[in-house]
Parts: C-alpha cells; structure tokens; sequence
C-alpha cells in the first residue's frame, strides 16, 4: 500500500516518522473494561430470597429489621433527637423498605410493607424492653423513688407488688402495640410510595 507508514508485513516503518506522527502511532487507544458479570450463584441466590415471603423466616427481612431496631434504638437514646420518637419509627418502617428493595430488587406490596415493618418494630420493642429492663434492675430502689416523686399518687401502686407489676405489664404491652403498630404504618406507606406507578 502506498503511504503506509509501517510494512503489513513486519510492521517495520517504510520511512522515517516525523515526531508528530511518532506520538499519533504510539499512543494507544483507550481501552474499555469488560462489563462487569455478576456471580450467576449469588444473582440465583437472591432471586431465592426475593421469591420468599416477608415474615421472620426470611432471613433479608430479619437483617433489614434489625438493622431498623438498632437505629432506633441508637436515636431513641439522643437526648433532644428522641423527641421525635413516632417519626423515627414511621421512618423506620419506611426505610426497610427502601433497603429490602434495593437488597433483594422485589417491589413489596402494602402488606408485605406492614409485615416488614411490623418485623422491625418487633425487634425494636426487644431491644427497648431490654434496655428499659435492666435500667430498672440497676436503679433499683431509686426508679420507685423518682416515680413517686413525679407524681405522689403512684406511691399507692409502688407499694403494692401486683399493681406495680400489673402496671409495669400494661405499659409493655402499649408500648408494643405503639412500636408494632407505627413501625407496620411507615412500611405499609413505604411499600405504597414505592410501588410501580401503573399508566
């Protein structure tokens, strides 16, 4: 070929390459990564755990609820921040769905958005019975003190075993209702928010 620079067959230059050219044929062109293959196993395996029912046999609906529990529980112990308690627990159910989603790709249905988030406040409520649990086991005699202090009347329900526990039931039981309750709210509207706007 005429006006080759290099022969096609060597690839030995034919003439001598101005500097110009020189920097032309040796830079080299840009090379593109191979698109990236996700391990076929671990694409099968979630698509498993997508297929799976939201309860607490499902073991990304457990992780994302205890995750959710455990920020909870970190905001609920922020001394100004726990005032917003009910937003934090609407948003944690909302945000379980967020991260369900983008963990296993399945789009929840309202129900199944209550039932994750229904997971969560369980676990929250767990590990706000502990926490509350053992601050009472370490205050002791001063928990009953400070109660009594805030309001003369419960001096009545302290001092009789079985009112107080009755009492202490009542407020565990609310307390449940609430968490489960708020937390199964936020994952229901999460799911509604999230789902596929139809055309």
């Amino acid at each position: 070929m005429e006006d080759a620079r290099f022969c096609h067959r060597c690839g030995r230059p034919t003439r001598e390459l101005t500097a110009d050219e020189a920097i032309e044929v040796f830079e080299a062109p840009p090379v593109e990564p191979p698109p990236l293959q996700p391990d076929p196993r671990l694409v099968q395996q979630v698509s498993k755990l997508a297929q799976l029912p939201v309860s607490f046999s499902n073991p990304v609906a457990l992780r994302v609820g205890f995750l959710m529990s455990l920020a909870i529980m970190l905001l609920d112990m922020i001394p100004v921040v726990n005032i917003l308690f009910l937003i934090w627990w609407l948003g944690a159910g909302w945000v379980g769905v967020i991260l369900y989603r983008r963990l296993t790709g399945a789009t929840l249905s309202v129900s199944a958005g209550a039932r994750l988030g229904s997971i969560t406040g369980v676990l929250a409520f767990v590990s706000m019975a502990i926490v509350f649990t053992l601050s009472i086991v370490f205050a002791g005699k001063e928990f009953t003190d400070l109660m009594v202090q805030q309001d003369p009347r419960m001096a009545q329900i302290v001092n009789d075993p079985p009112m107080l526990a009755a009492g202490l039931l009542f407020s565990l039981l609310f307390a449940f209702v609430a968490v489960v309750g708020i937390c199964a709210a936020g994952g229901a509207l999460g799911a509604r928010v999230m789902a596929p706007k139809s055309e």
